[in-house]
């Protein structure tokens, strides 16, 4: 039995939901839709945060973590004025994974974050859905207003920071746990 908070909402509940997620910003790529979240995401949600992958972010988590994460990225709209995309291919319209303007507990800065789906990897799709958010981003902050967090041993995502203009700030790295990248979207990526 799934708990009752994962179950999307019915009848006036749900036209409500809808209306909440329409003022959130819709981001269009050549090939993508960034999206308001909705709770039918949270299944590929809780599958890359408990997944075989799920290390590189942050995890393993248990499935009550996976949601509570999820929590946290969606309150951020409303406390911070960003927060979690659902990342949805254009000509299919299918989930392809998330990309994130957050706040966690431990974050001294706005972080871009990206997961995707497995399936979904090595097609471009995470640089192109991370190149939308950071110009969201540099819009609400400001060139070098936010950064990735990317763990030492997660060079997929070292390499997409890269490509899409990141550059390492050492002296941010400073004060972070050992193995703790930190990539600034600065100037030279809002081009």
């Amino acid at each position: 039995m799934t708990p009752r908070c994962t179950h999307p909402p019915l009848g006036p509940a749900a036209k409500a939901a809808t209306r909440h997620r329409t003022v959130l910003p819709r981001l269009r790529t050549e090939r993508l839709v960034l999206r308001a979240p909705e709770l039918t995401d949270l299944p590929l949600w809780t599958a890359i945060c408990t997944g075989d992958e799920a290390a590189l972010v942050g995890g393993p988590m248990s499935a009550q973590a996976a949601w509570e994460a999820f929590c946290v990225y969606v309150a951020g709209w409303s406390l911070h004025g960003h927060g979690l995309w659902a990342v949805e291919r254009r000509d299919t319209g299918a989930l392809v994974g998330f990309v994130m303007l957050g706040l966690e507990w431990e974050d001294m800065e706005p972080e871009l974050g990206w997961m995707l789906a497995p399936e979904a990897r090595g097609r471009g799709f995470g640089a192109e859905a991370a190149m939308a958010a950071r110009n969201h981003a540099m819009a609400l902050f400001g060139r070098g207003g936010c950064v990735s967090y990317v763990a030492a041993d997660n060079p997929r995502s070292a390499r997409l920071a890269a490509a899409i203009g990141a550059r390492r700030d050492a002296d941010a790295e400073a004060g972070l746990p050992a193995g703790t990248q930190v990539w600034r979207h600065g100037p030279e990526a809002a081009a």
